[in-house]
């Protein structure tokens, strides 16, 4: 028991950590609000079992000795932000026109809160630190030594999932509850359309700078 109380713990702390997925919340919630927040969080933790499945088949070790396999993963998630920030710009006057189009804007709306969790699944299963955190944290904990350790990954990814989820779900509250008053004003939503730009480009950039080159 202590040993999931203390993966529990170390969880917690390294989902409060400040990183990319932290920002993206906090990116996201100030932008839209909790709801699409929430959802890309369900798409961040459900990635969680993509990881788990390629550590219980020993395909994340056989990854991480490939550098040209990390190097593909890192460039996909690379391009995926910056198509996110390339699309963030084309839509970014949808919301500050919706006074005049209630109709369609709530269809756009609604179709972006659906792809909210798939953005997610994507940045959670492309970025290769994710990887190399699941080969190196879980075995740890999963006492890859002893008779079943499997179900004993498994376990850790449902405590790391609740941990996480729980994490970034009270930041990204708070977030929307700081913001909820400016969430009509147009000035603020143009705003955070552009800062949300940055954010991928930024991410992006970290992201080429660290694992491509």
């Amino acid at each position: 028991m202590s040993l999931y109380l203390g993966f529990a713990l170390a969880s917690l702390i390294l989902a409060f950590t400040p990183g990319p997925d932290m920002l993206m919340v906090i990116t996201l919630s100030a932008r839209e609000g909790l709801k699409p927040a929430l959802l890309f969080i369900s798409g961040l933790v459900t990635g969680v079992w993509f990881h788990t499945l390629l550590l219980l088949l020993g395909v994340s070790a056989l990854i991480i000795a490939m550098p040209g396999a990390m190097r593909l993963m890192a460039t996909f998630g690379m391009l995926y932000l910056l198509y996110l920030a390339w699309m963030t710009f084309k839509e970014r006057h949808a919301s500050v026109s919706q006074n005049g189009a209630a109709g369609s804007a709530q269809v756009l709306v609604s179709n972006q809160n659906r792809s909210r969790f798939w953005r997610g699944i994507i940045m959670n299963i492309s970025n290769p630190k994710v990887l190399l955190f699941f080969l190196a944290f879980f075995p740890q904990f999963a006492q890859l030594d002893v008779a079943g350790y499997q179900l004993r990954i498994v376990l850790l990814a449902v405590i790391f999932i609740v941990c996480s989820f729980a994490a970034f779900a009270l930041v990204a509250w708070l977030t929307a509850q700081l913001g909820q008053k400016q969430m009509t004003n147009p000035r603020y939503k143009v705003m955070m359309d552009w800062f949300s730009i940055l954010v991928f480009v930024f991410l992006a950039a970290f992201m080429f700078f660290t694992l491509v080159l």
